[in-house]
């Protein structure tokens, strides 16, 4: 996400600094223009300082992921909370006129089966998870800071490839969900950069209304696209945090969603075409 993120702003005349851990490969940015590269650790909270100085925005998208956060609870806290805090304090201390961006998650309301949809931002949060949790205290630092931030709850995000499905799918078969497409995310991220009318507010980032469907569709229409057997899905035993979205602010505020579920489905075809050489072979034939 942060590289397709470093390209987008790169490619539209933003000076990006990008930084990380000393043992991320950065190859695929070292060529950019406009693209400095800054090693360092959001644990370490001195090493952030030159990280921030002289930035207009920052878009904060460290965080261990599932399901590495519900085995490593302690290293999570660490780096989703602490590494939160770290970060703003370093902006308070040298940049804090600077636009905070922080990438956080729909996980954070929990099972929301019993709730009307769509799921609005005012929504109460109830971690289920350690990951859950952890975005719960990080968005708690973000909002008691003296920041100007916007915080996006993103829900699933959906990544065109030839790439292994779950197991089990992270929602039941009947559960509401609604994913969103990798690179509208890093629309909506891009689109906050520069944006006064984003500054402070609470957004969800969701697919829109193409991708509301149960769990059960979704798994269908993937699998078919892959070539597994539907019947052969497993599915969480009970409610995960998955459902639809009100979206209308976010996306009149951003207009990052341009993806389409049907979209989707044709970028992963050919995302699976060129993984196994489908295309080679067509213009050889031809």
């Amino acid at each position: 996400m942060g590289i397709s993120l470093a390209h987008t702003l790169s490619e539209t005349g933003h000076s990006v600094r990008a930084f990380d851990l000393p043992t991320v490969d950065f190859s695929a940015l070292k060529t950019l223009s406009h693209v400095e590269i800054l090693q360092g650790d959001i644990t370490q909270r001195d090493s952030l300082l030159a990280a921030v100085e002289g930035m207009d925005a920052v878009v904060h998208l460290a965080a261990i992921l599932p399901p590495a956060s519900e085995s490593r609870r302690e290293l999570t806290l660490r780096v989703n909370v602490e590494g939160t805090r770290n970060l703003v304090w370093a902006m308070e201390t040298i940049t804090p006129n600077a636009h905070l961006i922080f990438s956080s998650s729909v996980s954070t309301y929990g099972d929301t089966t019993a709730n009307e949809p769509p799921i609005t931002s005012t929504h109460p949060q109830n971690a289920l998870d350690t990951y859950a949790e952890s975005k719960i205290l990080a968005e708690e630092a973000v909002r008691s800071s003296s920041l100007s931030h916007t915080i996006l709850r993103i829900s699933g995000v959906a990544v065109p490839g030839f790439l292994e499905p779950p197991h089990p799918w992270p929602f039941m078969p009947m559960q509401r969900m609604e994913f969103v497409a990798r690179d509208d995310v890093v629309r909506a991220l891009a689109a906050c950069v520069g944006n006064d009318k984003a500054r402070d507010k609470v957004l969800h980032i969701a697919g829109g209304e193409s991708w509301r469907m149960l769990g059960y569709q979704y798994v269908a229409r993937f699998n078919e696209l892959i070539g597994l057997d539907t019947e052969d899905a497993k599915y969480k035993d009970s409610a995960g945090y998955y459902d639809w979205y009100d979206t209308g602010e976010s996306q009149a505020l951003l207009g990052y969603q341009t993806t389409s579920f049907e979209g989707f489905l044709q970028l992963t075809r050919e995302a699976i075409e060129e993984f196994l050489g489908l295309n080679d072979i067509e213009d050889e034939n031809w």
